[in-house]
């Protein structure tokens, strides 16, 4: 049903047309030709360019929605959430003021530039982000409970009308007309399409949203997340996760075990590990996540995220940020107090040596400001190995360093038990460890023969 008039109050209809008057004026300035090239600089800063579509998904978490769908037609890109914080206004007289009180309208934010309430651990909020839809319009069009406008001129706000006829009261919608003039439409639909089909964990991190499905003409598609277990353990969070990708009939899921932690500045970090059909640990090679993919090579074997101060194309992690540096400090605390975790699950056995970071050449020292170091990983988990029951004995169970040996040839342990191990050596307790892997095949691999070392499982 279409519906001939927004809700707005007087006041915010007034705020409304002034901040649209406002930003014609700046508009004014953003068209002569000395200033064409901030247009350009803001809108093609991304590699990715359908990196809108992760920005929409962001903006749709942080109003609360736990669905949203797309439907790509051959003339534009309609979006719609069921996000429950509607599209709000503010004086635009006030907007220095607001913007540091953290109360700027989601209007007067979209249609700035670089000027929203995006706090450092946030990457939606309507900042330049948003901006990236016009790779492929010129007049977005959005349809809240509260209002419906369009943006013209890449900053100015007209109010519409007519509603959507396919949104439901409680819905806000966007609809992007294939309308750019550097673009032929069925381009824009082409990549979008290759995108929708191809996200990464899109609602691995983000609190609410739960499913975002999409359709074209010829393509149905659904991502979802589900919980399958959960438990508590001190300050941390340990969920089992199913992430499934549904396309047109077929299906294909990847089972995740997460640990999420809250770091010091109230923003939850958290790390991923990857399981296997049977439950077990197996390695993952993903980038850095700031709630989604970033191109940023951690070097590890298993997911790690944090709310990262991202460069401006979000494709990098600043280095040489004291933010940065302290949540990886704080993901590689987190990464080690996972491992007795893991342990008491049942899931530390041999193969953790392909799970853990044992190689330190792979990472960048610490004080390199030109690229952000995962190296804590690497210290923190190596440390935990040393001073805790960590290291994979029989039967599932682990030992500590001082009660390991590590036969130079798996058939030892055949040869002689624990008990026997204990008889010969003296030590209460003794367990062989790695026993599926004799310590001479790590000779080809002497760095993680120096690591096992390292924890002092003795020969």
């Amino acid at each position: 049903m279409w519906v001939l008039h927004s809700i707005m109050t007087e006041q915010e209809m007034q705020w409304f047309d002034a901040l649209s008057k406002d930003r014609m004026e700046s508009a004014d300035t953003l068209e002569k030709p000395s200033m064409r090239g901030v247009q350009r600089s803001v809108v093609d800063k991304y590699s990715d360019q359908a990196h809108f579509i992760y920005e929409l998904l962001q903006n749709a978490d942080d109003v609360k929605a736990t669905s949203a769908r797309f439907r790509l037609e051959k003339d534009g890109l309609f979006f719609t959430h069921n996000g429950s914080i509607p599209f709000a206004v503010s004086n635009p007289e006030n907007e220095s003021a607001d913007t540091n009180s953290g109360v700027l309208g989601h209007i007067n934010s979209i249609t700035s530039i670089a000027n929203s309430n995006k706090t450092e651990a946030s990457i939606g909020k309507f900042g330049v982000g948003f901006k990236a839809v016009f790779q492929y319009t010129q007049t977005p069009h959005i349809y809240d409970p509260k209002i419906w406008f369009k943006i013209e001129r890449f900053i100015v706000p007209r109010r519409l009308d007519v509603d959507l006829d396919s949104r439901k009261p409680s819905e806000t919608a966007f609809f992007f007309p294939f309308d750019h003039k550097g673009k032929q439409p069925q381009e824009c639909h082409d990549e979008i399409l290759e995108k929708l089909k191809a996200l990464e964990f899109p609602v691995l991190f983000l609190t609410d949203l739960k499913s975002v499905s999409f359709e074209a003409e010829e393509v149905t598609g659904k991502y979802s997340k589900k919980v399958t277990r959960e438990l508590v353990h001190g300050a941390i969070t340990v969920k089992w996760l199913t992430l499934a990708l549904e396309l047109n009939g077929g299906r294909t899921a990847h089972r995740l075990l997460v640990f999420t932690l809250n770091s010091t500045s109230g923003h939850p970090c958290s790390i991923g590990y990857a399981l296997s059909k049977d439950g077990k640990l197996d390695p993952i090679d993903r980038p850095a996540f700031c709630f989604f993919p970033t191109k940023e090579v951690t070097n590890l074997n298993f997911i790690v995220h944090a709310p990262f101060l991202l460069t401006d194309s979000r494709e990098g992690i600043k280095a040489g940020e004291v933010h940065n540096r302290e949540l990886v400090q704080q993901l590689g605390q987190l990464a080690a107090d996972s491992l007795p975790i893991l342990r008491d699950q049942g899931l530390i056995n041999d193969s953790i040596l392909d799970i853990i970071p044992y190689d330190e050449a792979r990472f960048s020292s610490l004080d390199d400001r030109h690229k952000i170091s995962f190296k804590p990983f690497f210290t923190a988990i190596k440390d935990k190995l040393q001073i805790d029951t960590l290291l994979p004995a029989a039967n599932g169970e682990c030992s500590s360093k001082s009660q390991s040996y590590w036969a130079s040839d798996s058939e030892l342990v055949e040869l002689f038990s624990d008990k026997q191990l204990a008889q010969l050596t003296g030590t209460a307790n003794a367990r062989w460890v790695f026993r599926s892997l004799g310590k001479k095949n790590t000779e080809k691999n002497p760095i993680l023969a120096n690591y096992i070392d390292g924890g002092d499982a003795r020969e």
